[in-house]
């Protein structure tokens, strides 16, 4: 008797969730382009190019997301899956991709600046973001079994949807208590309340850019500032970021089979944050918007490497039941991240204590100027630790995943669920 194949309900609930992924993302597109076309962007001036570009983010975004789709509309029909694993990157292929990656940021920075060329550089920047983001991702995941091509590309599409969603509503929440605190805090004494709004009508009076920063001056560079910058973004920022990234590996934590699993995922999901958060931070072209481009691939190097370290320790407590590696990765993987927007704080801070007039005497200054050196050498030596660690973990990960999968019962790839 033939026995009858189940009905794979998570695949079908993939195939779902894509699909109505897909049709909000070019939903969206299809509204901004909308909006940009009945000329309340202006249809041919800056406006309606940096529509374009969102335009262009939101259809790569819906191709990736409905692979998923069609993995999962596969995997119902019973039509056999491969097991999905890249090639480890190699030094030719990723020389390669240096130099088209540093084309595209130029081409896309050049093409910028005139009003009919600059429409040619619609798919620079795309490659611009895409290719490091590619290249991480073979650095960190190529070689390793990251189990069936569904799973891989749902870790994929979490981080470019489901961690950014959440990541933005969990700090805008945080930024909404702030608020609260601030007021209730200002309410307590009239006088704080007559200060605040005395400055506001200042700043709605300002004459020019220059008047309005004097004003502010105080306030932007205070000590209270940094505390609150610091908290905001080096501590709440990577533990609401990193913890939603981790949801795609967590998400298979049952059919992991080995640490490097957890691992490939960890990155593909980081990669995938990478990818989204890149594509619109940058969609704001201006004179500064080749310097824009090129640091995007910086950043995505953290998110890479700090989502893959936490995919390890998952990866390691769901193979091997070790607990306490896995919270130790989570700390690595958060701390790394914390460390790189406390560099960005501190750097920021303390230009801005350069160049506003109520920074003060000379003698700041010349702390300031330590502070933003040092800012750039630390940042400088994270972004090289980041590739650097990842073909390390990769490589040795590689190396001892024979003696992993021995030890690990693989389930069959028909049952599995990305």
């Amino acid at each position: 008797m033939e026995q009858k194949n189940e009905f794979d309900i998570g695949a079908f609930l993939l195939a779902i969730a894509s699909g109505l992924v897909v049709v909000a993302l070019v939903g969206t597109g299809a509204i901004l382009l909308a909006s940009g076309l009945s000329g309340g962007l202006g249809a041919r001036g800056a406006g309606f190019f940096r529509v374009s570009l969102y335009l262009a983010a939101f259809l790569l975004a819906s191709v990736l997301v409905g692979r998923v789709g069609l993995l999962a509309l596969r995997r119902l029909r019973n039509r056999p899956e491969e097991t999905a694993r890249l090639r480890p990157l190699s030094i030719w292929l990723g020389l390669l991709l240096l130099a088209g990656w540093i084309l595209s940021v130029t081409l896309a920075a050049v093409l910028n600046r005139g009003v009919f060329s600059q429409w040619f550089a619609i798919p620079f920047y795309l490659s611009s973001i895409g290719i490091p983001v590619y290249a991480l991702t073979r650095l960190a995941a190529g070689g390793l079994d990251a189990g069936s091509s569904l799973r891989a590309w749902s870790a994929l599409s979490a981080g470019m949807t489901v961690a950014p969603l959440l990541s933005i509503l969990a700090e805008g929440l945080t930024v909404l208590l702030g608020i609260v605190v601030i007021a209730i805090y200002a309410a307590l004494d009239p006088g704080r309340i007559q200060a605040l709004q005395s400055l506001m009508e200042q700043v709605k009076r300002a004459a020019s850019q220059e008047e309005t920063l004097l004003l502010l001056g105080p306030y932007l560079t205070s000590p209270l500032a940094l505390l609150g910058g610091l908290l905001l973004l080096s501590v709440v920022t990577p533990l609401v970021e990193e913890t939603a990234k981790s949801l795609a590996v967590w998400l298979a934590w049952r059919k992991l089979a080995s640490p490097a699993q957890g691992f490939a995922l960890g990155a593909l999901s980081g990669a995938g944050f990478a990818l989204m958060e890149g594509l619109f931070i940058s969609a704001a072209p201006n004179e500064t918007w080749g310097f824009t481009l090129g640091i995007r691939a910086a950043s995505a190097s953290m998110h890479v490497l700090a989502s893959a370290v936490i995919g390890w320790g998952i990866g390691m407590f769901a193979a091997q039941k070790r607990f306490l590696p896995m919270l130790g990765r989570y700390a690595l993987g958060i701390s790394f991240h914390g460390l790189w927007n406390a560099c960005v704080v501190v750097t920021t801070f303390s230009s801005g204590r350069m160049l506003l007039p109520s920074a003060g005497s000379a003698l700041p200054n010349v702390a300031a100027s330590i502070f933003i050196l040092g800012g750039f050498c630390f940042l400088g030596l994270l972004i090289l630790a980041a590739p650097i660690s990842l073909w390390g973990v990769n490589r040795w990960l590689r190396k001892s995943m024979p003696a992993m999968v021995e030890n690990a019962e693989t389930p069959p790839v028909e049952n599995m669920v990305g």
